[in-house]
């Protein structure tokens, strides 16, 4: 039997870790709908992606988005582990770090948002 290599240890701990904060349990257990409708003010349906003002329930979209945005912030930060490898070209190492810290900053900043439309 032979060992896998690191890399495909690594792409089934990042996979794993989208669904797990996606919450793929909840969705089996639950099976709420994909995406929800509103009533606007004419009385159409719109369809919403966020299940506003509730806590403790969510649409799978709004699970999906918001586990993407855990995954790229948590790319950034080994994207800014990467950088630090002594035998990277200066180019390539302030390629490394601007990706990182925009995926950090916008995946931040996004769950801020989310939050934002969550919380009461």
């Amino acid at each position: 039997v032979h060992m896998p290599s690191a890399m495909t240890v690594y792409a089934l701990v990042v996979v794993s870790y989208f669904l797990i904060t996606g919450g793929i349990i909840y969705d089996v257990i639950v099976e709420p709908p994909s995406v929800g409708s509103m009533t606007d003010e004419h009385g159409h349906q719109r369809p919403v992606a966020f299940l506003a003002y509730r806590v403790n329930g969510q649409y799978i979209m709004e699970g999906l988005a918001s586990s993407f945005l855990f995954t790229m912030g948590g790319l950034g930060f080994i994207i800014l582990d990467r950088s630090n490898a002594p035998n990277i070209p200066k180019l390539n190492r302030f390629l490394l770090l601007f990706i990182g810290f925009v995926s950090v900053l916008l995946s931040f900043f996004m769950a801020r948002v989310f939050m934002r439309m969550k919380l009461p």
